[in-house]
């Protein structure tokens, strides 16, 4: 069962990473931003559901934000490690679990969490000039585009005194997931 589960997660994390049957692969991920771009450090953690197609599962995430260092650990609702991820706005290092397939992506693993989490303006400082774009049109509605094609969609609601968002819907419509993300700040 613990073998089943692990697979299961895997193989939604590699279909999330990978291109959907029938989209161009050639497109790049939304650029990854420094740690320092975020403007502060935290502790979180999160459950992150993610769909694809007939297919779900769940993952638990440990995200530590510091003006240095990036690190993300996903874990099998069981606890098993699926992967762990460091960035220190140089380099990008990813350690997988034997049970992940080779298509999950480290750097859509961050772009996703940081279109998610990090400020407006961080974003769109780092899409000028490129043919990203990432807008706000109104209050817990984040859109990201690639030239004219909308590629993602993020709701956020808001929880006031935890700074940041307390439950996140992200659908790459491109690539055809969706994640529903359950985010609180850990303790220090």
């Amino acid at each position: 069962m613990l073998i089943r589960a692990a697979l299961l997660s895997c193989a939604l994390l590699a279909a999330c990473a990978a291109p959907g049957a029938g989209r161009p692969a050639a497109m790049p991920v939304l650029p990854v931003l420094s740690p320092a771009s975020y403007g502060r450090s935290a502790q979180l953690e999160q459950v992150l559901h993610a769909a694809f197609g007939a297919q779900e599962a769940s993952l638990q995430c440990i995200v530590g934000i510091t003006p240095q260092r990036l690190t993300v650990l996903g874990l099998t609702a069981l606890g098993q490690r699926v992967f762990s991820l460091e960035y220190d706005g140089t380099a990008l290092k990813a350690e997988r679990s034997p049970l992940a397939p080779d298509q999950v992506q480290p750097e859509r693993i961050l772009a996703d969490l940081q279109f998610a989490l990090w400020p407006l303006s961080a974003l769109q400082a780092a899409t000028t000039g490129s043919p990203w774009k990432v807008s706000e049109p109104r209050p817990g509605l984040r859109r990201l585009a690639y030239g004219e094609q909308l590629v993602a969609e993020l709701h956020r609601a808001d929880q006031a005194g935890i700074g940041v968002p307390a439950r996140l819907w992200l659908s790459a419509l491109r690539d055809g997931y969706a994640l529903d993300i359950e985010t609180r700040e850990a303790a220090p």
